[in-house]
């Protein structure tokens, strides 16, 4: 996946995500551009618009059929516990391993119901939104065609949070704080 700096400007003062730290930077609003792109991908922007104004998401079919194979789940299962592992060890690296395309689930959305079904939920796993949102990304096809994950911020108290945009909805049915996050950072195929 590639890195797309978002960075924006909150009361008077710039934020970033560093990409190889995964760290939140304050700089002066003057030297903001140094750390701001010019130029996104289609998909990035459109993503962008639907955090912007989320309520036109299209809600997603949570009730479509979804039979989930005891090897996907295992397979996950270990995608998520090495995402925890080398999360550990260095940022940069477990965005390099999520980036590795590995086909489990048609879309995102199987791909969090997995998790929800494995107590990985954003309501089991308060702490997790990273680790889920790089374990869907890694795995779902629909992901890597139309996908966003985006890290965002709560400014000024520089919390921050994780969620996926897939074609025109937000996957994770149990995440809605992410509405309450500025995107500063994107990742995509």
């Amino acid at each position: 996946m590639n890195y797309y700096s978002l960075a924006k400007e909150h009361r008077n003062t710039g934020w970033y995500l560093h990409p190889l730290t995964g760290n939140l930077h304050q700089v002066s609003s003057d030297a903001l551009s140094h750390f701001q792109l010019g130029v996104l991908p289609k998909k990035v922007l459109d993503a962008l618009q639907y955090c912007q104004y989320p309520y036109s998401l299209k809600a997603p079919n949570f009730e479509q059929a979804c039979v989930l194979g005891k090897t996907q789940l295992r397979t996950l299962d270990k995608f998520y516990n090495r995402i925890i592992f080398l999360r550990k060890m260095n940022y940069w690296l477990v965005n390099q391993y999520a980036s590795s395309f590995s086909p489990l689930f048609e879309n995102s959305l199987q791909a969090f119901e997995a998790l929800g079904q494995q107590n990985r939920s954003a309501l089991t796993d308060r702490q997790g939104c990273l680790n889920r949102t790089l374990a869907a990304a890694k795995s779902s096809i629909e992901f890597k065609k139309s996908g966003v994950l985006f890290i965002g911020a709560d400014l000024p108290v520089t919390n921050l949070h994780a969620w996926i945009i897939e074609k025109d909805y937000q996957p994770d049915p149990w995440d809605r704080d992410w509405i309450n996050y500025l995107p500063i950072a994107a990742y995509a195929y």
